[in-house]
């Protein structure tokens, strides 16, 4: 018997599936089959959102989620961002972006400045307190990133690792034209 991926991999050659003619027993085996592989899928997002949710301490005494660092240690890097180049680098809202950033000003990381061409625009800036937790947050996330790998290498190769990588970022892409 062919493997779940086999089977569905066969269906996907096909030029046209049409699932209005499929027979229940066919409908209920793909959604069966293609169930299964979307659930890991849908597991490690559901996953993956509470890790990048908590609060973590990045060996400061600042309590951040993994979105307030990296979104601090953007301000850093790049000069005069703004709450809508964030966004759109993190494939946020603006709204949602600007909710993070308030949180980051109330915690003195950051400042914003109107911009001198556009009294709309706000520019980014962080405080000296910001580049020391963001300077703390790229040494955690070095280390933290390291034992992730090292971790993955246990289960996957090289080309798996790689293969990976690819497919999140053509996964990322299909969810962007939608």
């Amino acid at each position: 018997m062919r493997t779940l991926v086999h089977k569905v991999a066969a269906l996907l050659k096909a030029d046209h599936i049409d699932v209005d003619s499929m027979s229940a027993e066919e409908a209920d085996e793909f959604f069966t089959l293609s169930n299964e592989m979307m659930t890991v899928l849908y597991r490690f997002v559901l996953k993956y959102n509470d890790y990048i949710n908590a609060r973590q301490d990045y060996c400061t005494d600042e309590s951040l989620t993994m979105l307030e660092a990296h979104l601090l240690t953007d301000i850093c890097d790049y000069p005069d961002s703004t709450v809508t180049s964030l966004a759109a680098r993190w494939y946020r809202s603006v709204s949602a972006t600007s909710q993070t950033i308030r949180k980051l000003i109330q915690k003195d990381l950051v400042t914003r400045v109107n911009s001198k061409q556009d009294a709309k625009v706000f520019h980014l800036h962080p405080t000296e307190k910001g580049r020391r937790v963001s300077e703390a947050h790229k040494r955690y996330d070095i280390l933290d990133t390291i034992k992730t790998l090292k971790s993955l290498r246990h289960s996957l190769d090289q080309k798996e690792l790689a293969a990976l990588f690819k497919g999140l970022n053509a996964f990322t892409e299909l969810l962007k034209k939608d």
